[in-house]
């Protein structure tokens, strides 16, 4: 073959995917070059029930945020009077006195970036008057030590966001990213997501100036990363992010928007407006989509991540995630709200006015480890083989649930495709159950640190599988 020729293919070969020694998540087809008779799979979460404070009372109210800080879970509840309240495992929490008033939808930050522990916290609120005043309203920011007392360092946001402004610190880019509402004048898909990038969130934030700036931070001053599609109903936009960086696995963003079905009387003649006038009534519900930059995102399947309970249950019709992931052991815990109503307060229909015993609360969904998405084979078998890749480590672990009846094993392969002797389908023990963190066995052995650092592929034969990650762990 000519050395131009080789010299063309080389260059026109994708470089190897370095795994390192981190989790890798099958949210998307980033890790399936080939494969057959596999589907992606959004996972929904598992509904655990109201929660309750000590004395039995459900939870009421906006869930601003829910953070883990030195082994102490705390959730900050309320759209404007904040309460704290603080738990040990996710699931019961105790009230404790403490209150942050003043400002709309608050929402706190604990910052992993921040080298002062004086601003560990930080905390971003809306300041909304009637009629608004662009020289003094919009967003404003604080800082805490502590989560509790704040000191505020002033305006970081000429706009009525109409919504909380979600903050993090992306180590991958080394950048604090804000995602909120960017509102479409002109669209009756006017809400939508828009993220802005920006070195200290406790300075003014970029934003784009238009000819035509007005009260709501607009799709004019953002960029948009997330909007209603063609496949979503066409009364419908997106209302908070609830958006996540996930910190076990690499390249792994989420967001958990509440997407929004609106209501005419046109289409809905049997709503019973409030106070005589048609207010924004409507249903929402909890969806999934996910990103590996923060800036691509896509819903992979439209299923609700979190259903609306049925007509006679304390979360019927409404749901609303709040941002935050809590770990505790092999589930991850998150908190939604729902008002037990319509978008702005109104019942369904008449027969449903007081068909649920309790109307609205704080409910705790429970995901396992990983899970989100998963590539997945039905009981025909499937297969599937990922792009070129090196890693270090030891041992491939795999995140995956065949249940009882279903089978898995694992072949590794050269960069051209070959199986690697000692390490083929027919070395491989057969892997079948239920498992987080199961390592791969080749004929009583686990050892591939001999591959280290080289171009390889890892197969999958799967049947009745669900494969949710793998990752070359140093144990």
């Amino acid at each position: 073959m000519p050395i131009a020729l080789v010299s063309l293919l080389l260059l026109a070969a994708p470089a190897p995917i370095d795994v390192s020694d981190q989790k890798q998540l099958f949210i998307d087809k980033r890790f399936i070059a080939e494969s057959e008779h596999i589907e992606l799979h959004a996972n929904p979460a598992q509904k655990l029930g109201l929660v309750r404070d000590e004395s039995g009372k459900p939870l009421q109210g906006h869930v601003s945020r829910v953070i883990e800080d030195r082994g102490k879970i705390r959730m900050y509840l309320g759209a404007d009077d904040v309460s704290v309240l603080e738990s040990d495992d996710g699931l019961q929490f105790k009230q404790t006195g403490t209150r942050l008033g003043g400002g709309i939808f608050p929402t706190i930050f604990l910052d992993p970036h921040e080298t002062d522990p004086a601003r560990r916290y930080k905390l971003f609120r809306l300041v909304f008057g009637q009629p608004f005043d662009p020289a003094k309203h919009g967003v404003y920011a604080s800082y805490s030590g502590d989560g509790v007392h704040f000191t505020e360092v002033g305006r970081v946001l000429p706009f009525f966001t109409d919504n909380p402004p979600i903050v993090h610190w992306d180590a991958r880019i080394g950048k604090y990213v804000i995602y909120t509402r960017a509102f479409s004048y002109d669209s009756e898909n006017q809400r939508r997501i828009g993220r802005i990038e920006t070195d200290d969130p406790l300075k003014p934030w970029p934003y784009k100036k238009s000819s035509n700036d007005r009260m709501f931070f607009s799709t004019a001053n953002v960029d948009v990363v997330l909007e209603a599609d063609k496949v979503d109903d066409p009364h419908s936009d997106l209302y908070y992010n609830a958006s996540a960086i996930y910190p076990w696995a690499q390249d792994v963003y989420l967001m958990f928007p509440s997407n929004f079905r609106h209501f005419s009387p046109q289409r809905n003649p049997y709503i019973r407006p409030r106070a005589g006038g048609w207010e924004d009534y409507g249903m929402l519900e909890v969806q999934l989509a996910v990103s590996r930059d923060g800036i691509k995102w896509s819903r992979p399947s439209r299923e609700p991540y979190v259903a609306p309970g049925l007509a006679d249950e304390w979360d019927r019709w409404y749901a609303v995630m709040g941002p935050g992931l809590i770990r505790r052991g092999n589930y991850i815990y998150q908190y939604y709200y729902s008002s037990g109503r319509l978008h702005d307060s109104a019942v369904l229909r008449p027969e449903y006015d007081n068909s649920a015993p309790q109307q609205g609360g704080v409910g705790v969904v429970r995901q396992r480890l990983d899970g989100f998405i998963s590539a997945d084979a039905g009981p025909e078998g499937g297969r599937l083989r990922t792009p070129v890749i090196t890693f270090r480590g030891k041992r491939l672990r795999l995140n995956i649930d065949t249940g009882a009846m279903g089978t898995a094993f694992v072949e590794l392969l050269d960069a051209d495709g070959k199986p690697i002797p000692g390490f083929t389908f027919a070395d491989c023990e057969e892997i079948g159950g239920n498992f987080i963190d199961q390592a791969v066995y080749w004929k009583g052995k686990t050892d591939v640190s001999t591959l280290a650092g080289r171009p390889i592929r890892i197969a999958f034969q799967l049947k009745r599988a669900k494969l949710f990650a793998f990752q070359f762990a140093q144990q």
